[in-house]
């Protein structure tokens, strides 16, 4: 089979798990000898993608989301040139709707990545996600999602598989992080000296606010909350949360934090790693992460966070929603013995290494794209 070229279609390269991602697949399909190119809003990991050797291209703005959807596919395919395009992967399921277009358009097949359960609240919301169904492919973040997508579009069962992002392991690697990195960003981060770090780096959600008052009812003055993921002007749910921590009188003791791109030393300042997306959440890359980096983590229950956690061995699962169960997880995490919590981070890496490493994961979208590649429009 000839390498693929793979196109990429994502909303932006901003940062965040969905970026990330999408620059670990452009890698995979470089280093196997095929080319990669994206096409999103641009963002900070677009220099990134460039020194991989990928190509990126601007998705042009528009105000009216029905004619992005509409007159994209169009557009896109005079932008590619000559380019020769093998496979269309959309990673969300608007970007799904004009990857399958453009495939159409081009010849080739699409793929959708589910990366979250259905949670559209509108007929029209719903109606895009339903488009997913359409692909050649789809591929699911995790057997919550895959579940989830089954029971909505019983037809797919043929075109679906899970393939669960994998991470870049020399990256996330204690014994790779300098203190002077460490101590730089506790500084930027102001977190006080002396502090257990609770640390959620999940995507703001409405979890976060059930967090805010498991802290609360933890009731103890050595613990600092840090929600990272703030970015320039407040968000009105961010605004939200800050009235949160006021009414908890939790000033000093939970502080919104920014985006944070070096996310290895931002957990090594974590004594636990707490995820709030809930039953909602179809995987959490802050997880594995944060286990490879040897920290234990809290999931919630039923969700496809917790499938990456090895329940009393890695962290604990908390019930969706409840504070009081969530405030007992977090507990449990900062009481570990000094013995207990080595223990506990060679059994988190160890996990890593055997079930998330990024060649294995890489490894199975690579045969994927390879088979699509192969059989053509």
């Amino acid at each position: 089979m000839s390498p693929p070229h793979l196109l990429q279609i994502v909303p932006s390269l901003a940062g965040g798990s969905l970026a990330r991602t999408t620059l670990d697949a452009a890698q995979a399909v470089i280093a196997a000898g095929g080319s990669a190119t994206v096409a999103s809003a641009g963002g900070l990991l677009v220099p990134e993608l460039l020194r991989l050797r990928g190509k990126h291209l601007d998705l042009p703005g528009s105000s009216n989301p029905l004619w992005a959807r509409v007159s994209l596919p169009a557009r896109l395919s005079v932008r590619l040139g000559g380019a020769n395009v093998t496979v269309v992967q959309g990673r969300t399921p608007a970007t799904v709707w004009v990857a399958r277009a453009l495939a159409r358009r081009l010849g080739v097949k699409s793929i959708a990545t589910l990366h979250r359960p259905f949670v559209g609240e509108s007929a029209t919301d719903r109606f895009v996600e339903h488009r997913q169904a359409r692909a050649d492919a789809l591929i699911a973040v995790s057997d919550h999602v895959a579940r989830d997508a089954l029971a909505r579009m019983p037809s797919t069962a043929d075109r679906l598989e899970t393939i669960e992002p994998g991470i870049n392991l020399d990256r996330f690697n204690p014994a790779a992080i300098r203190v002077d990195r460490i101590i730089r960003l506790a500084a930027d981060l102001r977190i006080p000296d002396g502090r257990l770090v609770v640390l959620c780096a999940t995507r703001m959600g409405r979890g976060r606010l059930a967090l805010i008052e498991a802290i609360k009812r933890l009731g103890r003055d050595d613990v600092f909350c840090l929600l990272l993921g703030a970015d320039g002007t407040p968000t009105a749910f961010e605004k939200e949360l800050e009235r949160a921590i006021l009414q908890a009188e939790l000033q000093g003791r939970v502080q919104l934090g920014p985006y944070v791109e070096d996310m290895p030393a931002a957990y090594m300042l974590a004594d636990v790693v707490v995820a709030t997306g809930g039953l909602q959440q179809g995987f959490s890359r802050a997880l594995i992460e944060a286990q490879a980096m040897g920290r234990p983590v809290v999931a919630v229950a039923g969700s496809g966070a917790a499938e990456a956690v090895r329940p009393g061995l890695t962290g604990w699962l908390a019930t969706d929603g409840d504070a009081a169960s969530l405030a007992g997880a977090i507990e449990s995490a900062l009481s570990l013995t000094a013995e207990r919590r080595g223990e506990l981070a060679h059994a988190a890496q160890e996990h890593m290494r055997e079930r998330y490493a990024l060649a294995q994961g890489n490894a199975r979208l690579l045969a994927l794209y390879e088979r699509l590649s192969d059989t053509g429009g």
